[in-house]
């Protein structure tokens, strides 16, 4: 009975601690509610920002109890013996204190620059004595000086009635330490992650509202900072030329067109739409594209109803740089992925905003975590009101290893849209297509290997698509809907020949269909080389929205578009248009690709020219956002 009192006291100082850890998070939330309350749209917000935080609030506490638990085995396996009281009140203090002025910098930092305190602010103070105190006045010191006050209060208190009544040396059995280190590094390890989903735990994770403020509310100040600090936003890898020289390129020779007349493709200018981002379909399991037969037959047919770009590609390799692509028109950023930095990505303009501007009731479907590379966060913060993710389905919903099959959550989405009273804009994201390409129905092509799996699972989406758009086109609403299907980035597979330096690995399906058509452009192939970066700006045109707010997109349907498109991956990028292919291997720095002739060495320079001013003005924009 005596053992299982010490356990028991121990395991209340555990406890005790974690909770002053959650205490101070709360406290720094409450601090920061006050500054922001006035910019808060619906007050009933506040407790669902203080509810969704304790998810990164557990996690900020369970790191802190890390060394303690080690200190606490250490202890009672080799010291066996009680040690100064100081060492853990010097670790406490030691870590309030730095809590503390976070807390102070964070509520001065907001009020001026709208962001949270991070690596960014910190750099920009140390670059620059102005950078941060620029922004502070007499009354933000007086401010800070009363949150001190209040912080230290609040700290000293629960410490003192809670922490250190339990903070005391018991003898306890070798066996029972070692329990206690088995069961404390499971719980720590679990908060710390949050959970055992795919995706850890990430600031995206506590995103619930449309309300960026709300938002930024539920974010735990610490966590959020703690973690930009150890990210990197590395300094610029392409570094070619002169800055001005590169700007000068890519405005005169790549983003310049002679007029922006396009062609009205439309029947109406308040359509509906819906954009169906499909993950890591390749155009070469696509007959149309001039890939393999019957792995995509439905997609064909419905190809053939619309507008089919057959030379569409990719701006990158990878899903987190793809949806950037696809939604905000920028391009990706080799090593780096702005949808990373929530800070960053926040300023980033995308298409969501148009539409919610312009009226239109939007969403996001996704049978996956949508905390998964801060999607939650990106779409809450662009525009789109409403986000349908794998927790929104029940426990028994049939799932693959990565959520929600897809053909459950186009049901769903369906069945949503027919209760649609306005103009809508809605997104579907898919995932059976990923890695491992799981299917608990039968394999179509088998999955003796990971062609043939990548092959089924594609069929698997073939099928799902259009079953999904044949009900939508029983519906009255789709005479005014327009439809538009890609994919996010293209894929090794089925043929594993293309490297990351190749334009076929970015070849990907592009294609509008819908009642809003016109006749005239229904069936129409167009042969031009485009980019996925092009699809926000012919959006936007397509319900008079500012296309031009999308610097590197440029509508499909201009009269007078450049027909061009760049891809890129960690260690290369390439540019491809009508006539040639050409890329740079980073690593080797040189040409690792080239379809121009030998005999035409000017050409070749000049494009690989284009390609790395683009790429060093593009990450200069990433590193300003």
């Amino acid at each position: 009975m005596k053992l299982n009192c010490e356990w028991r006291t121990n395991i209340r100082f555990f406890l005790a601690l974690f909770f002053y850890w959650v205490f101070l998070s709360v406290l720094d939330r409450t601090v920061f509610l006050f500054g922001v309350w006035h910019k808060i749209e619906t007050k009933t917000d506040v407790v669902l920002a203080f509810l969704y935080g304790l998810k990164l609030d557990f996690s900020l506490a369970s790191y802190l109890l890390v060394l303690p638990l080690l200190f606490y085995v250490i202890q009672h396996l080799f010291v066996r013996r009680a040690v100064s009281t100081w060492v853990l009140r010097i670790y406490v203090m030691v870590i309030t204190f730095i809590l503390a002025f976070i807390t102070v910098g964070n509520v001065a930092l907001y009020e001026s620059w709208g962001e949270k305190i991070s690596k960014r602010a910190i750099v920009l103070g140390l670059d620059t004595l102005g950078g941060v105190s620029s922004s502070i006045d007499g009354a933000v010191l007086w401010k800070a000086f009363a949150v001190l006050c209040i912080f230290f209060l609040g700290a000293h208190y629960f410490y003192h009635w809670f922490v250190v009544k339990f903070a005391k040396y018991r003898k306890q059995t070798y066996v029972s330490t070692i329990i206690m280190l088995l069961v404390g590094a499971i719980a720590l390890f679990t908060m710390i992650r949050g959970g055992y989903g795919r995706a850890t735990l990430n600031q995206s994770s506590v995103y619930f509202s449309d309300d960026n403020t709300a938002n930024h509310v539920a974010v735990n100040t610490y966590w959020s900072f703690i973690k930009d600090l150890t990210k990197s936003t590395k300094k610029s890898p392409y570094k070619f030329m002169a800055l001005i020289d590169a700007e000068n390129i890519v405005e005169n020779e790549i983003l310049t067109v002679a007029d922006d007349s396009v062609y009205q493709v439309l029947v109406t200018k308040r359509p509906n739409v819906i954009l169906v981002i499909l993950e890591g379909l390749v155009g070469q399991i696509f007959e149309d594209l001039g890939g393999e037969k019957d792995v995509t037959p439905k997609m064909k047919e419905l190809m053939d109803e619309g507008v089919s770009f057959r030379r569409a590609y990719a701006a990158a390799d990878r899903s987190d740089k793809g949806m950037i692509a696809v939604l905000a028109g920028f391009p990706a950023q080799g090593p780096e992925s702005i949808i990373k930095y929530i800070p960053k990505h926040e300023r980033l303009p995308a298409i969501g905003q148009v539409f919610d501007s312009c009226g239109y009731a939007t969403s996001f479907y996704h049978g996956g975590q949508s905390e998964f590379y801060n999607f939650k966060s990106f779409m809450f913060t662009h525009g789109i009101d409403k986000v349908v993710d794998n927790i929104n389905f029940p426990i028994g919903t049939l799932r693959s290893s990565w959520g929600v099959y897809d053909h459950v959550v186009a049901d769903r989405m369906f069945i949503d849209l027919k209760k649609e009273k306005k103009p809508f804009f809605s997104i579907f994201y898919t995932l059976v297509n990923h890695e491992p390409f799981n299917l608990s129905t039968g394999y179509k092509f088998g999955n003796n290997t990971k062609a043939d799996a990548y092959r089924s699972t594609s069929f698997y989406t073939d099928s799902m698509l259009y079953s999904f758009i044949d009900k939508v086109k029983r519906e009255s609403w789709y005479e005014n809907t327009i439809i538009i299907v890609t994919s996010d980035h293209g894929h090794v597979y089925p043929t594993e020949k293309y490297g990351l330096d190749r334009p076929e690995r970015y070849h990907v399906p592009l294609f509008f269909l819908g009642g809003a058509l016109k006749e005239e452009y229904r069936g129409l192939k167009v042969d031009q080389v485009v980019s996925q970066l092009d699809i926000v700006a012919t959006l936007s045109d397509f319900i008079g929205g500012n296309g031009s707010a999308f610097k590197y997109s440029q509508n499909l349907f201009a009269k007078n578009r450049k027909n061009i498109a760049f891809y890129n991956s960690n260690g290369a990028f390439g540019l491809i248009n009508d006539q040639y292919a050409v890329s740079y291997d980073m690593l080797k720095r040189n040409i690792s690709y080239t379809t121009v002739p030998k005999e035409n060495i000017g050409v070749r320079d000049s494009l690989l020219n284009q390609a790395k001013a683009y790429y060093q003005v593009v990450f200069d924009d990433f590193l300003k956002y």
